[in-house]
C-alpha cells in the first residue's frame, strides 16, 4: 500500500443542470447515449422504478454516454486528456459517461474519469475558488490540441436543451458533486486505515499523506459489514455536502471493473439525493418568476415530487449501510428542510394567487350584482307601466303568473 503506482484513482465528476418545459431534445439525448436500466440489488425495487425509463413510477432516467460519442464533439481519436496548472500537469482518460434527467427539469452529467494521481481531480475542478486557471489538452496521435472545458461541455449539452443550473458567466464545474474511490489490494483489518484513506480522497490528494482537520463538521463515515471468512472490512465511503469518496479492496485492482460497479450500485444511490437537492433549488427558481397558468402546473409538480418522487432512507435499501450512506447525504446537504422550505413557499405563493383570485371575484360579482338590481328596477317599472294601461286580462294574467311564482319558490323551499 505505500507504492503510488499500486493504487488506482477514479471517479464521477457530476455537474448539475437544468432544462426549460418542453425543451427537453428527447432525440438529441438519444442520439448521444442510450437508456439504462437500472439492475443493482443494492436498491430495493420500487426505487429502482423510480429510475426506469420505462416504468410508471419514473421520476428520471439514466443514460450511458460512449466516450468516444463526447469526445467526437472535440476530434477523432483521442486517447487521453491532460490538466495543467502554473506550476504541473496531470493526464487524466475519460471513460464511458452517464446522464440522468429528472421530470422536475433538472439533470446530471457524470463525467467518469479515471488517473494515476488524485491531485489531477483537484486540479480540474480547483475546489473552494470561484475561478480556475487550469488548461486542458487533448492528445490524439502525436498532436496535443488545447481546448474549453466550457466550450465543449455547451457543445455536448446544448443541442439537448441542457444548460447549466446556474444562469450568468459562471463555470459548468463552479457546482460540482464528486463521486471518487480509489483500489487497494488488501482488506482492511480496522476502520480507522478506512477513515484516514477516504477523507484524504475527500480533500482530492495522495492515499499516502496524512491530513487531520477537526473544522469540518459535515462529514460522515460509513464502512462496509466486516467479513467473517476474512475477519476484515473491503471497503469504507466519506460522505460530504460535495463529495462522496470510497476506497476499496481488490486484489486484481481491475478499475474498469470498479468503475462498472460503482456506476450500477454507488452512482443511482447519490443521484436521488442530488435530485431531491436541485429539484428544491429549481422550484426555487422557478417561483420567483411565475406565472398565473403555470403557478397549477408548478403545484401539481411539487405534490408529486413530494408524494412519489423523495424517498426515506428506511425505504431505500435492504443493507443498513446503503441507508447510512443516502442519509448521510440528505443530512450533510440538509434536504428534508429544503423540502418542506420549498413547500411552504409554493403554498404561500398559491395562498395569495388564491387570494387575488377571490378578491377579482368579488368585483365581478358587485358589478353583477349593481346592473342587476337596475335590471329588476327597470322591470318593475316596465309592469307599473303596463298594469297602469292595461287590460282585465293582463291584471289576471300577471296575478297568476306571480301565484305560479310564489308556489314554485314554496314548493322548493318545502323540498330543500
Amino acid at each position: 500500500m505505500k507504492d503510488e503506482e499500486r493504487k488506482i484513482y477514479g471517479g464521477f465528476l457530476i455537474v448539475p443542470l437544468k432544462y426549460d418545459d418542453g425543451g427537453l431534445n428527447t432525440d438529441a439525448l438519444e442520439n448521444v447515449g442510450r437508456p439504462i436500466t437500472p439492475t443493482t440489488m443494492d436498491l430495493n425495487e420500487n426505487v429502482k422504478a423510480m429510475l426506469n425509463h420505462t416504468g410508471s413510477a419514473s421520476v428520471g432516467r439514466g443514460y450511458i454516454c460512449p466516450a468516444g460519442r463526447l469526445c467526437s464533439v472535440l476530434g477523432e481519436n483521442i486517447t487521453y486528456f491532460t490538466v495543467a496548472d502554473e506550476k504541473v500537469s496531470y493526464d487524466f482518460l475519460l471513460n464511458d459517461s452517464y446522464i440522468y434527467v429528472f421530470n422536475t427539469r433538472v439533470a446530471f452529467l457524470c463525467l467518469s474519469l479515471s488517473f494515476d494521481r488524485m491531485e489531477a481531480l483537484k486540479t480540474i475542478i480547483n475546489p473552494g475558488w470561484a475561478f480556475n486557471p487550469a488548461k486542458f489538452f487533448f492528445h490524439s496521435g502525436e498532436e496535443t490540441v488545447g481546448f474549453s472545458m466550457e466550450n465543449w461541455l455547451a457543445d455536448i449539452l446544448a443541442p439537448m436543451g441542457l444548460r447549466k443550473f446556474f444562469d450568468g458567466d459562471s463555470s459548468y464545474l463552479l457546482d460540482y458533486y464528486v463521486y471518487n474511490f480509489a483500489l487497494v489490494p488488501e482488506w482492511f483489518d480496522e476502520l480507522e486505515p478506512m477513515k484516514k484513506l477516504t477523507f484524504n480522497l475527500h480533500k482530492m490528494l495522495s492515499l499516502d499523506v496524512t491530513l487531520e482537520d477537526e473544522a469540518e463538521e459535515d462529514v460522515r463515515f460509513v464502512y462496509a459489514a466486516k467479513n467473517q471468512d476474512m475477519k476484515a472490512y473491503r471497503w469504507g465511503c466519506c460522505v460530504t455536502s460535495q463529495t462522496i469518496s470510497y476506497v476499496v479492496a481488490d486484489d486484481k485492482m481491475d478499475l474498469d471493473a470498479q468503475m462498472d460497479i460503482q456506476a450500477a450500485d454507488g452512482l443511482p444511490v447519490v443521484m436521488l439525493a442530488l435530485y431531491e437537492k436541485y429539484t428544491c433549488l429549481r422550484f426555487t427558481e422557478l417561483i420567483t418568476d411565475i406565472h398565473r397558468k403555470e403557478l397549477k402546473r408548478l403545484k401539481e409538480l411539487m405534490l408529486n415530487f413530494r408524494a412519489f418522487g423523495t424517498v426515506t432512507p428506511a425505504n431505500l435499501s435492504r443493507w443498513h449501510n446503503v441507508k447510512q450512506i443516502y442519509a448521510g447525504l440528505l443530512d450533510v446537504n440538509d434536504i428534508p428542510t429544503a423540502i418542506e422550505d420549498i413547500s411552504v413557499k409554493l403554498s404561500i405563493i398559491a395562498d395569495r394567487q388564491e387570494a387575488i383570485d377571490h378578491a377579482r371575484s368579488e368585483t365581478v360579482v358587485n358589478l353583477v350584482t349593481v346592473f342587476g338590481i337596475v335590471s329588476i328596477m327597470a322591470s318593475v317599472l316596465t309592469i307599473v307601466q303596463i298594469l297602469a294601461s292595461g287590460s282585465a286580462l293582463v291584471w289576471i294574467s300577471t296575478i297568476l303568473t306571480a301565484a305560479m311564482l310564489v308556489l314554485v319558490v314554496t314548493l322548493a323551499i318545502l323540498r330543500r
